[in-house]
């Protein structure tokens, strides 16, 4: 259906179709916006490698420019593209929740990730455990920045109803593939010091993350 200037298409989470993910992908090599389902819940996303992109995302989401993005990977091989380097407690943790609900914040490489960091030194990367993302990242060739698809204080859309109610005629497309479970953003923890440290708890909780890598500081 069309309202407002938003398409909303209806994909097969586990088989989505390749022309959707084209479709999607050509918007977003125009400088445009598009909502995507993930395995937490349903993202706002650009090409992180257009500046006005992620100025639109700013605008849209209402967010100040204070805040960084995250950016959504295709698979686990381009985070060397964007980080320094990877301690060997934050490779542990890609190696267990990836694909997944954890966003793990890294001193960042690239000059290409400078447009989403919000002028810090580090950068927040994720590998979803959800094809559409991974997908449309892979078809644009690069990763997605990404954030929820809500406007600032508004509670993270679920749905790809709740996400057009948010954001109608302030996107290209809106890719529907069901309800995003289990509804929680995701857990963001910064792997920069010595000590990892959880900026924002999420669907993954700091007990699990404790017993897989040990000393983790809370929030």
């Amino acid at each position: 259906m069309k309202r407002l200037g938003t398409d909303v298409i209806v994909v097969d989470p586990q088989e989505p179709d390749a022309e959707v993910l084209r479709s999607a992908a050509g918007i977003l090599d125009q400088g445009g916006l598009v909502v995507l389902p993930t395995d937490t819940v349903y993202g706002l996303v650009c090409d992180p490698r257009r500046p006005e992109a992620v100025k639109r995302i700013y605008r849209v989401k209402g967010r100040g420019r204070d805040v960084p993005l995250a950016l959504l990977l295709h698979d686990m091989a381009q985070v060397s593209a964007y980080v320094e380097e990877i301690p060997e407690v934050a490779a542990r943790a890609m190696q267990e929740f990836w694909p997944g609900a954890l966003t793990v914040v890294l001193r960042a490489r690239s000059e290409a990730t400078a447009a989403v960091r919000a002028k810090r030194d580090t950068v927040g990367l994720r590998l979803p455990a959800h094809m559409v993302p991974r997908l449309v990242a892979a078809e644009v060739g690069g990763a997605l920045a990404s954030t929820s698809a809500n406007r600032s204080k508004q509670p993270a859309a679920t749905t790809a109803a709740q996400a057009l109610e948010y954001l109608d005629g302030l996107v290209g497309l809106v890719v529907d593939g069901g309800p995003a479970t289990p509804g929680q953003e995701s857990t963001v923890v910064s792997f920069a010091e010595d000590v990892p440290r959880m900026l924002r708890e999420g669907a993954l909780s700091l007990q699990r993350l404790q017993e897989v890598l040990g000393d983790v500081k809370a929030k």
